[in-house]
């Protein structure tokens, strides 16, 4: 099971996550993600059933929701980003005339979920899942501040201030030992954002046959993470922090570079940057201006 870190104030959590403690974070050996409630799992989008946007709400009346019908609705939503591409004049990255072939082909994957996402998706997937649209994939990112920032904003932004945020430390050292989930680093070139954020992802895939039920296991309750480890450092880490404190640790955040700006570089970046700030600093929000 992970170990479980639980942090009073801002400054203990973002002193406890610092890069220059080698000893708890021995160099590449952890990838970080940030979530604003220690509610939400290890879980990809795509496989959220009680998402607005999932597989159950497309299947609803049919039965249920079974491996082949799993990636059918996972092919949908990436063959409809790419129409979404092509309609705005948008390049992404890895699309090509064999990779549009091979989803016009894709019922060897419903029929097999086994062998879903083939690898020639994956840059794909990436650029999707980095805009938003449910994938198998799940972000990461390996630098503990960036992940400390995304579950501070997206806290700060809640209207309740009960709770914990939580920032989850993934050990990807033996990777290559998994049986169930695989680690995907993209080129920066992948997305701006993605370099930017020094993201890299984890990948689910389904472990049914077309016509088997579908159930998904959230990674922290998966064998992979623990087994095959060597040394002392755990296989995960939940870290926790009062909702109350998020505004405090967005602000740590800004003074160690981390901001909205530099995160999503562009328009987007600028105007996350300024919401951030009113949450993190009340009397930031514009007054009428002194005569």
């Amino acid at each position: 099971m992970y170990e479980k870190r639980d942090f009073e104030t801002a400054l203990e959590l973002i002193t406890a996550l610092s890069p220059l403690d080698i000893d708890h974070w021995p160099r590449g050996m952890y990838v970080f993600r940030g979530l604003r409630s220690t509610k939400f799992g290890l879980v990809p989008s795509a496989y959220r059933s009680q998402s607005e946007i999932s597989a159950r709400r497309m299947w609803t009346g049919h039965g249920g929701v079974s491996g082949g019908r799993q990636v059918f609705y996972e092919i949908k939503m990436l063959w409809s980003f790419l129409e979404a591409c092509d309609a705005s004049g948008l390049q992404v990255t890895g699309d090509s005339i064999q990779v549009r072939q091979l989803l016009l082909d894709a019922m060897q994957f419903v029929w097999n979920p086994a062998e879903w996402p083939p690898t020639e998706l994956l840059p794909a997937l990436a650029t999707a899942q980095h805009h938003g649209v449910p994938t198998c994939l799940l972000d990461w990112t390996r630098r503990s501040y960036v992940a400390a920032y995304f579950a501070a904003s997206s806290a700060a932004r809640e209207s309740e201030s009960d709770g914990e945020l939580a920032i989850w430390a993934l050990r990807v050292d033996m990777h290559e030992q998994w049986e169930k989930l695989s680690l995907l680093t993209m080129p920066g070139g992948t997305t701006a954002n993605l370099a930017a954020q020094v993201g890299l992802f984890t990948v689910s895939g389904i472990k049914a046959t077309g016509g088997e039920n579908f159930v998904s296991t959230a990674i922290e309750y998966q064998d992979d993470v623990y087994n095959n480890l060597i040394g002392p450092n755990p296989g995960l880490i939940k870290m926790t922090l009062p909702v109350s404190e998020a505004s405090e640790l967005l602000k740590l955040c800004a003074d160690l570079g981390v901001r909205g700006s530099v995160l999503f570089p562009g328009y987007e970046g600028a105007a996350r940057e300024v919401i951030d700030l009113a949450h993190a600093y009340p009397s930031f929000l514009p007054k009428p201006w002194p005569q």
